[in-house]
């Protein structure tokens, strides 16, 4: 008996050691990262609760993804006050990945990877749920935007943040811890 579980022990070892994190399915990463590809427009919405309730916040933001390789790249965001865009507004620039279905974006600033699994993605609309390690629940909606004029952010001077050309914060988003 004893045998049988040393046996048992070993193959289990093996079984481990020799599995990798392959993707499972590349092509479909492939496909993602393409339809990704591009600038997206929406509404991203944070829900949590507080010791008094539910409670949330609502944000306009807009995402540009550049793909560098087959299954991710670079880009930036910018979510802004819609009644004051350039004057309230925090930009941050990132990397993002596709693996395995699961999209993980790494912001320039000290902020928590953010990993979208539950989502639906085409050519025109993406909207999902985000998880950045929080209790918040963080739902966004992004359409297709192929003429948001990215300009006034990539010269705008860095105000209210570190003198770090890819992270920019103003207005209301400045005092904000992210």
């Amino acid at each position: 008996m004893k045998r049988i579980y040393t046996f048992f022990a070993m193959a289990t070892m093996a079984m481990m050691i020799f599995t990798s994190c392959e993707r499972l399915n590349e092509a479909e990463d492939r496909h993602e990262a393409r339809t990704l590809d591009g600038t997206w427009t929406g509404y991203i919405d944070t829900y949590y609760t507080d010791r008094w309730g539910l409670t949330g916040d609502n944000y306009r933001t807009t995402m540009y993804f550049e793909r560098d390789n087959a299954y991710g790249g670079w880009g930036y965001e910018v979510d802004y006050d819609v009644n004051s865009r350039y004057s309230d507004y925090y930009y941050c620039e990132f990397e993002w990945e596709v693996f395995n279905g699961t999209i993980r974006i790494s912001y320039a600033d000290s902020w928590n990877d953010v990993y979208i699994r539950d989502y639906c993605l085409d050519d025109y609309y993406f909207d999902g749920y985000m998880d950045d390690g929080t209790t918040k629940d963080i739902r966004f909606r992004l359409t297709y935007d192929n003429r948001f004029d990215w300009s006034p952010w990539h010269r705008t001077a860095t105000r209210g943040a570190a003198n770090d050309s890819k992270v920019k914060a103003s207005g209301i988003f400045a005092n904000t811890e992210r």
